[in-house]
């Protein structure tokens, strides 16, 4: 639970789902294009007859393949950080600027992606 401060909404509403309710309300939440979370509030001040919950932050359709390519990139970046240690301790000078150059690159990529 957060600690913010200014937070108005502190007070929690949870509820138990048989599995196929689950999948069947995450699917209708999907549809729309927000979490099961949102889905359920929405419907709960609908049926409540409340004022509509305030417009919750859109959510970023990209960010699951950007979270992915960055993973990816990670250890990519790893494996480049082993081949430099390994060219290090040989001390093969012909091999370490490659590698740099490589992690250089994923640094670049990773600029680009994130902004």
């Amino acid at each position: 639970m957060s600690r913010s401060k200014s937070r108005k909404a502190t007070s929690v509403l949870s509820f138990r789902l048989k599995p196929s309710e689950h999948e069947t309300i995450r699917l209708a939440a999907s549809a729309r294009g927000v979490g099961p979370t949102t889905f359920a509030r929405r419907a709960t001040f609908a049926a409540a007859e409340l004022p509509a919950p305030r417009t919750e932050r859109a959510a970023n359709p990209r960010a699951a393949d950007l979270a992915k390519v960055l993973g990816q990139l990670g250890r990519i970046a790893s494996s480049a950080n082993q081949l430099a240690r390994i060219a290090n301790s040989t001390r093969s000078p012909a091999s370490a600027p490659a590698v740099l150059a490589i992690v250089d690159e994923l640094a670049r990529i990773r600029q680009e992606l994130v902004g």
